[in-house]
């Protein structure tokens, strides 16, 4: 049997975890064509402003506050226009390929990924005053060519093997880390044998001893970053010796090869050439001679890479774009693709973004991440996939229950309805009372979330049959059972057609009347055969009544479903769909699971050349409802391509800039706004978030602002929001104090700063993390939050059943 597929419904799993700073929104679903539906559908003008006038030489300007210096990042691709290049064209010609040629193409709309620009500009970051502050307090990495030492895990170390005496292998850790990398460390010859060392400290005390101290949360972390730094260290030494990838020379001639076969596979019809276009063959071709560089090789061929990939997700492409002439094709490109890479460099870039997690060294560890997935030595690549495994992983969570779930699904009303049918070739017409129940089961599945739909029910009936000269008046009662499986998967979201089961419990004849009752003997005699012809019938009346009702109660019940899917997905592609697009973010799918009492989703929010998480979520309480787990990393995701960076407003259209990357129009209606403040924001990480021992910093580094004859540059502003619960609505307050730092405020009175941004950051305007029409809901009635914590870059929120104040989780000491 098939199944009918739509656009995935998941994303209101997702939904909830993003309505945060600047009421930030983005919620989004993989994009799945539908069979039936199809599902796919800046402010460039400014007024001149002061900022305009007054322009900063870059000299001038901060210089990023960075921990740990490192290198230029290697050039991103840029996507280049053309008229063709926005689609990936519908083949009309098949290839030659092993297996039969490919089928033509139904569904070519798949966009371009767009690649960042090369981050190679300078730099413009929090102030030395505000890193004291707010960075961890770590000794500084080592500039030798050695491995630089991961100072967050040495922290936890040091304060586990100083404050915990439980855990008796911190200070053997803490050693070994030592010598591994640092320094001190004792050099490549014994690295080798460190490594298998604290492999084995690792396997014999660290994971014996994490039983029984799950809920500590020092204990988990310090855990947590050890294995990963463990499996990056261990996959960094088998590359260290080894080239990242081959020289380009010794590639040139299988690229060539695969250039000639896929040119000559494409032929020469408008498709083949929309494919050449769209694959870029000729500027391969051109690149191939000795005049091209290998900047430019490197950017076009990341640049088809990307494209290629963008096929891959398309399900009718996939197929096509990985086999034959095309995947050949794209495995020689990665040649120039790849970057040569040195180990040290590689972790450096690592270990600047765990101590700062800026977003700017955020795209340079993932440039250095894409690099090592397009080379050609397998150790690179498995260096590649260890660093996307940690540092790339789910961002968002979101588990329910099947409780929460039948509690919230709508019930149907009982149904009157006119009778007017035939059973066993009679005709029967009166009256029938259906009363119907829905119900969620969850149905165990490792790798998708797998749901049945049940509706069971009952049908009562009164009705008169006519066969010949004798009226029959019958009552009757029939149960039924309907089922439907709805599967997500990371293809989206699939619907099976109902199936049905019915018994007809009882068919009771009330009355009998015939047209010779007033006859005498001829009445009885009437009566009796009619009597007989029903008893005869009875069995095959009761298995037709049977089949009707279960093939009705089927039917309505696809025809009551089908059209809800169809209309949730327009409205996800609408609302949700098109904001993930404008902001070019990607919901990956990463874990999708259910068993017989949740259905979890986890999946990692961000673009390309961005970052999920790395450090370890806060569990909710076992006896959650509903639970929901969001990375500071989706947050600065959204925030980072808001496209603030560089860019200069008054605050009124700042916020008419950000309420169109969200569409969300009540931003451009909030009141006591001031509407003389030019603000330029700094070029990189111009806003940011930090989710640290117990609250929210946000923080807006500029490099001008000018309110009136008044002048500042280069400072950084920067406050907090704690998490407060008000009843079933999760808000964050922002504290009392609003900080300053940078050169353009030292030594300077800042009460104009400070009235500017009391009422942009306004302490009348709490930051909702759920909407009121979900916390208001009167279906939630009994549920309360357990859990709301803000820590190791996590926000933490749990429903469960009202319980006593002193079980309520809270923020782990």
């Amino acid at each position: 049997m098939k199944s009918k597929k739509y656009s995935p419904l998941w994303p209101y799993l997702a939904v909830l975890a993003c309505m945060f700073v600047m009421c930030v929104t983005a919620p989004r679903a993989w994009q799945r064509i539908a069979v039936e539906h199809s599902i796919l559908p800046e402010l460039d003008a400014q007024a001149a402003s002061p900022l305009a006038r007054k322009r900063v030489p870059a000299a001038e300007l901060d210089q990023p506050d960075r921990l740990d210096p490192v290198s230029q990042a290697s050039d991103l691709a840029k996507t280049e226009e053309s008229d063709l290049s926005d689609q990936i064209p519908v083949l009309s010609v098949g290839l030659p390929m092993e297996a039969p040629a490919a089928e033509p193409i139904v569904s070519p709309a798949v966009e371009e990924p767009v690649a960042a620009a090369p981050l190679t500009q300078p730099v413009v970051e929090v102030p030395q005053s505000l890193t004291s502050d707010t960075e961890p307090s770590v000794e500084e990495p080592v500039a030798a060519a050695g491995w630089p030492l991961p100072r967050i895990l040495v922290r936890q170390l040091t304060e586990l093997d100083q404050n915990t005496s439980r855990v008796a292998w911190a200070a053997a850790v803490l050693k070994l880390v030592r010598q591994i990398a640092g320094p001190d460390a004792e050099g490549v010859e014994r690295r080798s044998e460190l490594l298998a060392e604290l492999r084995q400290l690792v396997e014999r005390k660290v994971a014996d001893n994490s039983a029984a101290q799950t809920f500590d949360s020092a204990i988990e972390r310090a855990r947590y970053s050890l294995i990963r730094w463990l499996a990056v260290w261990e996959h960094a030494a088998a590359l260290e010796p080894i080239s990242a990838h081959r020289a380009h020379d010794d590639q040139a001639s299988s690229l060539a090869d695969a250039v000639n076969t896929l040119d000559a596979a494409l032929g020469k019809g408008a498709s083949g050439s929309n494919w050449r276009n769209y694959l870029q063959v000729m500027k391969v071709r051109k690149q191939l001679e000795p005049s091209g560089t290998e900047s430019d090789r490197r950017k076009l061929a990341r640049m088809v890479i990307d494209r290629i990939e963008a096929a891959k997700r398309n399900h009718e492409q996939a197929k096509f774009v990985s086999t034959g002439p095309i995947a050949d094709y794209e495995q020689a490109l990665r040649t120039w693709a790849a970057e040569d890479l040195s180990v040290p460099r590689i972790l450096e870039r690592v270990e600047a973004y765990e101590v700062t997690g800026l977003p700017s060294d955020a795209r340079i560890m993932m440039a250095d991440v894409r690099s090592l997935g397009w080379a050609v030595t397998s150790e690179a690549q498995e260096l590649g996939e260890v660093l996307e495994t940690h540092y790339l992983n789910a961002n968002l969570r979101a588990a329910a229950t099947a409780t929460l779930a039948n509690r919230l699904l709508p019930q149907p009303p009982e149904i009157d309805a006119p009778v007017n049918d035939y059973v066993v070739r009679v005709p029967v017409y009166g009256r029938s009372r259906t009363f119907t129940k829905l119900s969620v089961r969850f149905v165990p599945d490792a790798e998708r979330i797998r749901i049945g739909l049940e509706a069971t029910g009952s049908v009562s009936s009164d009705t008169l049959a006519t066969s010949g000269p004798a009226t029959f008046r019958n009552e009757g009662r029939s149960t039924f059972l309907v089922r439907k499986l709805m599967v997500l998967g990371p293809r989206g979201l699939a619907e099976w057609p109902a199936i049905s089961e019915a018994e007809n419990n009882y068919t009771d004849l009330v009355a009998l009347e015939t047209d010779y009752d007033g006859v005498p003997l001829v009445g009885a005699l009437v009566r009796g055969i009619a009597r007989s012809q029903i008893d005869e019938s009875r069995d095959e009346a009761r298995l037709e009544v049977e089949y009707k009702v279960a093939q009705r109660a089927r039917a309505q019940l696809d025809a009551e479903v089908r059209p809800r899917l169809v209309k949730a997905a327009k409205r996800i592609e609408k609302e949700q769909l098109a904001t993930l697009k404008r902001l070019k973010l990607e919901l990956t799918p990463l874990g999708l699971a259910t068993t017989e009492e949740r259905a979890v989703a986890r999946v990692r929010l961000a673009s390309l050349e961005q970052v999920g998480a790395h450090t370890p979520r806060p569990r909710a309480p076992a006896d959650s409802w509903f639970s929901m787990q969001v990375h500071q990393s989706a947050l600065n995701n959204v925030l980072e391509q808001l496209d603030l960076d560089g860019r200069e407003f008054k605050i009124p259209d700042l916020f008419r800039w950000i309420a169109e990357k969200l569409d969300r129009p009540q931003l451009t209606k909030l009141e006591d706004l001031p509407d003389d403040v030019w603000v330029k924001f700094a070029p990189q990480n111009a806003v940011r978030l930090r989710c640290e021992e117990g609250r929210v910093e946000v923080i807006f580094a500029f490099a001008e602002l000018v309110s009136g004859s008044q002048h500042w540059r280069n400072f950084t502003v920067r406050t907090h929001y704690r998490p407060q619960a008000e009843g079933l609505d999760p808000r964050f307050v922002r504290d009392a104090t609003i900080y300053f730092d940078g050169k353009g405020v030292r030594g300077k009175p800042v009460p104009v700063l400070r009235a500017i941004f009391s009422k942009v950051l306004s302490k009348n305007r709490d930051l909702r993390m759920l909407s009121q029409t979900v916390t208001s809901d009167p279906r939630l009635q009994g549920l309360a939050i357990t859990q709301f914590v803000v820590e190791d870059g996590w926000l933490g929120l749990a429903y469960s059943p009202r319980r006593a104040v002193e079980n309520v989780v809270r923020r782990p000491k």
